[in-house]
């Protein structure tokens, strides 16, 4: 791709994020506006994929949706979408939940959690909960994953910690994009990426994060999990772009997950911004992350086989 090109791309994602997600703009307009320009039908997605299979469960009283790109896909993936903690949906993730049920030969499963403000902390953390349990129920021999973006990579990670504390069976890993996983805003990357981050500023961060949080404490591993203590956890692959301002949300996370011998790598996209596989897909920068999306959930697959194979 050219490089006027890629910059055209950059700059078209900050002028429509920026213009239609002001910090300021009331929460339940922008839930609006994100379902009016991501919100896919099943019916126009299936004339244009004839072979993709959708599912309706529920978890509890969490509606869940499963979606197939592959006639026998080899894995499970938990997907937690972002939107702050108060847009996205099963439907506004839908061809996203396609795509990467395509690359990463999986059954992807977008669990509907409750928004915020209506729904505060713990709401979206027990739908979390709630929704893994039941995915893990139905599909208990495939390797399974947690993935997530944005907020949902937080919530995500959340979940990791939470599943250690109850001691509950963990996924054989997770992949998180852009994970937003410090509601206290205390990252070095806020201010450092100020000029260089096209959508979010610190009030971005900040009014956001109170429609979640709320009066909860802040720095509780189960809100910000960049305050958790990441010894037993499953392999971790975290993404995230190396212009946005919650850089230092993935890389303290690295930090904290390496001191303890956890596994975890980071892949840096180079001058991009938040969520930028997702957004900016036909980017090369963005091909890159997919590819390592798929090597980590084969190579992670692979080693759940050789245990089995070795347990037997």
């Amino acid at each position: 791709m050219s490089v006027l090109k890629r910059w055209l791309s950059l700059r078209g994602y900050g002028f429509v994020t920026s213009t239609f997600f002001g910090a300021t703009t009331p929460p339940l307009k922008m839930r609006a506006r994100f379902e009016r320009l991501s919100c896919v039908s099943r019916m126009k997605m299936r004339r244009k994929f004839p072979n993709i299979v959708f599912g309706d469960y529920v978890a509890g009283e969490v509606p869940i949706e499963s979606v197939c790109a592959l006639e026998s896909p080899a894995r499970v993936i938990l997907y937690l979408h972002g939107g702050a903690f108060f847009m996205g949906s099963p439907a506004s993730y839908r061809n996203r939940a396609m795509r990467l049920s395509y690359r990463c030969d999986a059954e992807v499963f977008v669990p509907d959690y409750r928004l915020a403000p209506e729904h505060r902390y713990p709401a979206a953390f027990d739908d979390a909960l709630a929704a893994w349990k039941f995915v893990k129920s139905i599909r208990p021999d495939a390797p399974i994953f947690v993935a997530g973006d944005s907020a949902g990579g937080g919530l995500g990670l959340s979940l990791l910690v939470r599943l250690r504390d109850l001691g509950m069976a963990m996924p054989n890993g997770a992949f998180l994009l852009s994970p937003w996983t410090d509601l206290t805003v205390s990252g070095a990357s806020v201010d450092g990426n100020r000029r260089k981050d096209l959508w979010f500023t610190r009030g971005h961060l900040e009014i956001w994060a109170g429609y979640y949080a709320a009066d909860a404490e802040r720095r509780s591993a189960y809100v910000s999990p960049v305050f958790a203590e990441f010894s037993g956890l499953p392999p971790l692959l975290l993404l995230v772009g190396q212009d946005e301002l919650l850089l230092d949300d993935a890389l303290r996370v690295r930090d904290a997950a390496t001191s303890v011998g956890t596994d975890v790598r980071v892949h840096i996209g180079k001058g991009m911004q938040h969520d930028w596989p997702l957004t900016l897909p036909w980017l090369d920068e963005s091909r890159l992350a997919w590819s390592a999306m798929r090597n980590f959930v084969e190579e992670r697959a692979a080693a759940a086989e050789d245990e089995k194979i070795l347990a037997a």
